[in-house]
């Protein structure tokens, strides 16, 4: 546990140190130096565990009613700390080119200490051995993440996003603050390890507990309104985040405390997370097609990659409930594996567009283009990550995805009735969800980064910083490295897999993925063997320059090119039934606009009737001490009331 202990003090040190020395030019180094150690004596703790060692713990008392201070690293709590690890330390250095003076609202020491506690208090999350200690981890990590969010706050739209995501987490903490209290009462004991017996109320009330509360966290539809207008509000480095790890926070509870009460299950528990999932999926990357601003995209495919996972996992929890132990092993890896890999290539596409973007002064696709051919590195490296995240064969995504193919098919196979149809639609769903990312990506691709600059300032932007570039390269090669090593990947999450699954076949997912690495391995020479040839061959042959063909037009200017919106518009009107599209017309152009359904057709509706609400509660209150004391005994007569209510004792 001295590891873990040393990473959280490095956080909490580079915390400190950049919030005192915020106004001095080293501010930044400090926090980014506490997360790059944090992140190392973490990511070491975690990998020790996944590789055989024993669960790490730690308890003191504390003065707090109920409740220990108890942390404890076990294989699940470890397959969610090591991409905290990882990914942190590059979204940190990323931040020193990116929040340099006069790019953002916030100072270099402001944003590198709240990132530094947000690292913390989510690190925490998935250690504490203790119900409380949970909830106040996690309540920390909502406000930290939203004193992120809202760092350009000068903005009234960074503004609204961050009452948006305050709303929204806050919505989610009575369903977490009643599942702790009834699983703590329940139980006689706070202890996540303890928490075995009956409940004081039925199980499934506990499960769809679980699923609100931690979903929200988690961006699953339809409790995921707040994602996509907080990730384009916040630094992207901090969307990086927030999308690579911060949802993850979400599954972790779905898997830790769905797995302790799946004992209990009913048969219906794994349709709700496979539906909720397969509906996400598809939504998500529905609604990113009609997005033009670059980071709304990428926070809408988040919303789809969520739902593959929580698909995943209601895969797992059907194979568990339905006596499946191939089905349970695949599904489980399958979800764990793509959060890792989603980790990566979320991370990679975060900070590359969002180095694009703050280079051309806009984040619309209208104002993108000529990357490639103007930074080539940066252009590959997001090439690169938006072919792993359609899971092209050959890198990370690829592999899970493959998994929760194989998971599908299996339970198609094996199973029957209604089970078997549900896995049946959830394939076609799944499979309809590939084709569109592969469309999606290929535009934000084709228009963000190829052609000619649509603006000046696109035209005139300076290459990013080394700062800015080294973590993409890390990243890009991260998603090399686990393509071409999957099953070494699906191995080590095997311990965590079985902590959730008992009964899950060990080693199938691994053994799956065996034949794809060497496959993978294979076809990686192959193309490096012909990168090489082709470039011997052209260094031979005479280069002779010309001007591509325009058609006889010469005069050809960058309007001439496709837009983001015509780019998708074939599909984009065949989803238009889901998609809702409004077009309206200013002056010599058409603007098409899609807002999100469940925000403008559920939450709105519902925070106005609230909103109403509140305005008539207000006219009762008046400055009045008679009111006053009336109040106060309307108040002590209910409560004595309640007080003498007959009660059923056992």
């Amino acid at each position: 546990m001295s590891l873990l202990a040393l990473g959280f003090l490095s956080w909490a040190l580079g915390a400190l140190g950049a919030l005192l020395a915020r106004r001095q030019p080293f501010a930044g180094m400090i926090g980014a130096t506490g997360t790059a150690v944090g992140g190392l004596f973490a990511a070491i703790a975690a990998g020790s565990v996944l590789a055989g060692a024993p669960a790490m713990e730690w308890r003191i008392p504390w003065s707090l009613p109920v409740g220990s201070l108890a942390l404890r690293l076990d294989a699940l709590a470890a397959a969610f700390l090591l991409p905290l690890s990882v990914v942190s330390p590059l979204c940190a250095l990323y931040g020193l080119g990116y929040l340099r003076p006069g790019g953002r609202g916030a100072t270099l020491g402001d944003s590198l200490a709240a990132f530094n506690v947000l690292l913390l208090s989510m690190a925490v999350v998935v250690t504490a051995g203790d119900l409380v200690l949970l909830l106040i981890a996690w309540e920390v990590m909502t406000v930290s993440s939203w004193a992120l969010v809202v760092s350009d706050h000068e903005h009234a739209s960074v503004r609204a996003a961050g009452l948006q995501y305050l709303f929204a987490a806050h919505f989610a903490t009575p369903c977490l603050i009643l599942l702790v209290l009834f699983l703590g009462t329940g139980n006689g004991s706070f202890e996540i390890v303890a928490l075995a017996g009956p409940m004081p109320v039925p199980e499934w009330l506990l499960f769809l507990l679980a699923l609100a509360g931690f979903g929200t966290k988690a961006g699953i539809v339809p409790m995921h309104v707040w994602l996509p207008d907080a990730h384009p509000a916040a630094p992207s480095h901090v969307s990086a985040l927030m999308s690579a790890v911060m949802i993850t926070m979400g599954f972790y509870g779905l898997a830790r405390f769905v797995s302790l009460l799946q004992p209990a299950a009913a048969d219906w528990w794994p349709y709700v997370p496979i539906v909720l999932g397969a509906v996400g999926a598809l939504g998500g990357i529905a609604f990113a097609l009609a997005q033009r601003d670059v980071k709304r995209v990428l926070a809408y495919s988040t919303i789809e990659n969520a739902g593959l996972v929580l698909l995943a996992m209601g895969v797992g929890m059907l194979g568990q409930a339905g006596g499946q132990p191939v089905l349970a092993a695949l599904g489980w890896t399958a979800a764990l594996l793509h959060l890792w890999n989603h980790a990566l290539v979320k991370t990679l596409l975060f900070l590359g567009f969002g180095a694009v973007a703050q280079g051309a002064g806009s984040r619309s696709l209208e104002a993108l283009g000529g990357v490639l051919a103007r930074w080539p590195m940066v252009g590959a490296t997001l090439v690169l990550g938006a072919a792993a995240i359609i899971a092209m064969p050959g890198l990370n995504v690829f592999a899970s995805e493959l998994l929760l193919f194989r998971a599908l098919l299996s339970g198609t196979v094996e199973l029957r009735g209604v089970p078997q149809v549900v896995l049946i639609g959830a394939l076609a769903i799944v499979a309809l969800t590939g084709g569109l990312a592969a469309a999606c990506f290929a535009r934000i691709v084709g228009i963000g980064l190829l052609g000619s600059p649509r603006t000046a300032r696109a035209d005139e932007a300076r290459s990013p910083g080394w700062a800015m570039r080294i973590p993409l390269l890390v990243l890009a090669a991260g998603c090399v490295t686990v393509g071409l090593q999957p099953h070494r990947a699906a191995a080590a999450l095997a311990r965590a897999v079985a902590s959730v699954a008992p009964d899950a076949a060990s080693g199938i997912a691994s053994n799956t993925l065996a034949p794809v690495a060497t496959l993978a391995q294979v076809l990686a020479a192959a193309a490096v063997l012909f990168l090489i040839l082709h470039e011997l061959l052209r260094m031979r042959r005479r280069r002779e320059l010309s001007e591509t063909w325009s058609c006889g037009y010469v005069a050809t200017t960058p309007a001439m090119q496709y837009t983001a919106s015509s780019f998708g518009e074939p599909l984009t009107r065949t989803l238009q039934p889901l998609l809702r599209t409004r077009l309206t017309r200013s002056e010599d152009r058409l603007l098409s606009a899609t807002p999100d359904r469940a925000l403008v057709e559920l939450y709105v509706p519902v925070f106005a009737a609230v909103g109403r609400l509140a305005a008539r509660l207000r006219s009762y209150h008046q400055a009045r001490v008679s009111r006053s004391l009336l109040y106060i005994v309307v108040t002590v007569i209910v409560l004595l009331g309640l007080l003498f209510l007959p009660t059923v004792r056992p």
